[in-house]
């Protein structure tokens, strides 16, 4: 009975869990690029010990027009990197990108975009009179007629060893990533991928696990009401 409680005490926790990560994952409806995360799962491993796991959704969301030649969105596998102000690279979906007043390529973080060849620098070819920027599908970056770099598209070589860094952006362990093959993905200038939340799943999702919850505090509540009897014939 104690084990009961035990049990119906670690549902009634991990299901707080999951009513704080749709909270989130709604809160983040109109985030640009943002990657729904999974709400957690209690799993039963081989040596009989309960794990629980968290899953980030990478499915593809909607793309939209902006017509604003520094919004990249990616569709098809990959992220486009950052290197962020402490030197890390991180992982992203959200390609709402701006040059800084030093001439480079950064994203809303002012975490520089990275290229090919390296960070993104294009100041010398802006001030060209006239100058047309213009990125290609598979990411090449053209200032005229003259190529600046290639946007690098990576992907990660074991997608449970991902961590959210903040917002939609994401870090993993070093040479955890690697390029991703042309044929894999299409860049496309002037759009942006909207968040995967489905608000309507994440809604039915809350409701679904609130009653998990009210029924797990209904079978607490009788069992704990049992072992008090129990407690009471004891003493008899």
């Amino acid at each position: 009975m104690v084990k009961g409680i035990y049990t119906a005490g670690r549902g009634l926790d991990y299901r707080i869990k999951n009513i704080d990560v749709i909270a989130n994952n709604l809160a983040n409806l109109n985030t640009t690029g943002y990657k729904r995360e999974v709400p957690f799962s209690e799993v039963l491993n081989q040596f009989g010990d309960y794990s629980v796991k968290k899953i980030t959704s990478q499915q593809q969301g909607d793309i939209i027009q902006t017509s604003n030649p520094f919004d990249l969105a990616v569709s098809g596998e990959g992220f486009f990197a950052v290197k962020n102000k402490d030197g890390n690279v991180e992982l992203t979906r959200d390609g709402r990108f701006k040059l800084n007043d030093e001439g480079f390529l950064v994203d809303a973080n002012q975490n520089k975009v990275m290229g090919k060849q390296g960070e993104i620098s294009i100041e010398e070819s802006v001030i060209e009179k006239d100058a047309t920027i213009k990125i290609n599908r598979k990411g090449e970056i053209k200032v005229g007629e003259r190529v600046i770099d290639t946007i690098l598209v990576v992907n990660v070589d074991d997608p449970n060893q991902i961590e959210r860094a903040g917002g939609s952006n994401f870090i993993v362990g070093e040479n955890g990533y690697n390029e991703v093959d042309e044929e894999r993905y299409s860049i496309s200038q002037g759009f942006l991928e909207e968040s995967n939340i489905n608000p309507i799943a994440e809604m039915e999702s809350m409701i679904s696990i609130n009653k998990e919850y009210e029924t797990t505090q209904k079978v607490m509540n009788a069992l704990d009401a049992s072992l008090g009897q129990a407690n009471e014939m004891g003493k008899v």
